[in-house]
């Protein structure tokens, strides 16, 4: 029985420890989940709302996975068979949204070239009349040092009659001198990056997730056969085992 104990309590410790990690990373995934929002927020009219929305989904599960795992640690403190087994249920839930996550992000990233055409395209032609699709497109290419969507030629394709804007000019001698590359290459590359590492990211994490789940599980079922055993033995099965008899009486000698 001792030895029963014994790795009852190295499995315990391990879970515990496996759970705190868990709760460190989910914090994380929260703090990224918001940068990435902030900064998919910047260029909205480029972005189409499912990636927006795969930044919301991150933050949410992040939040559900922390309270999940402060309820996983009472579980393991108090050695309640149910609480723990309701854990890895709830934590397998959850990492079931996580793979769907996972797989949306690889698919969002094999569409990023095709959307951002698409949506520069209509930037472009609406630059002189929407204010805000001018603002956001004045930014992007100030911040990115591009000019156009291909190059500065798409400015002469779509506005024949308008100088170039200011954002899209490196330097002026004697009138405006335009960044060369277009603004879609390193803006592919920008959004890209990003949802790759949600991808990524994601995958990682649902891998660790897995092991805090088999570990919960076989921790489960090894504190179940350990509580039967010792009600069959008519001992407590609270966390701590029965303490041995005090003596009442002076050894003689």
């Amino acid at each position: 029985m001792h030895t029963n104990r014994k790795a009852l309590n190295m499995i315990k410790y391990l879970i515990l420890m496996l759970t705190f990690m868990c709760v460190v990373i989910e914090i994380i995934q929260i703090v990224v989940g918001a940068v990435l929002h902030r900064l998919f927020a910047t260029y909205t009219v480029f972005i189409d709302n499912d990636f927006v929305r795969a930044t919301h989904f991150l933050i949410a599960v992040g939040i559900v996975l922390v309270f999940l795992s402060i309820f996983g640690f009472a579980a393991i403190i108090f050695e309640n068979v149910i609480m723990i087994f309701l854990y890895a249920g709830m934590f397998g839930l959850v990492v079931i949204l996580e793979i769907i996550l996972a797989s949306a992000a690889f698919s969002m990233y094999n569409r990023v070239d095709s959307m951002l055409t698409r949506r520069m395209n209509v930037v472009i032609q609406q630059f002189h009349t929407d204010r805000f699709m001018r603002a956001s497109f004045n930014h992007m290419q100030t911040s990115m040092n591009c000019c156009g969507i291909q190059s500065y030629v798409d400015w002469t394709n779509f506005h024949p009659d308008r100088e170039l804007p200011t954002s899209c000019c490196r330097r002026f001698e004697d009138g405006c001198m335009p960044h060369e590359r277009g603004c879609h290459a390193p803006m592919s590359d920008f959004i890209g990056s990003r949802i790759h590492m949600i991808a990524t990211g994601t995958t990682i994490i649902i891998v660790f997730q897995v092991v805090c789940i088999i570990t919960a599980i076989i921790m489960g079922a090894r504190l179940s056969v350990y509580k039967r055993r010792l009600r069959e033995a008519g001992m407590s099965t609270g966390i701590a085992t029965a303490p041995e008899p005090i003596l009442t009486e002076k050894p003689k000698y």
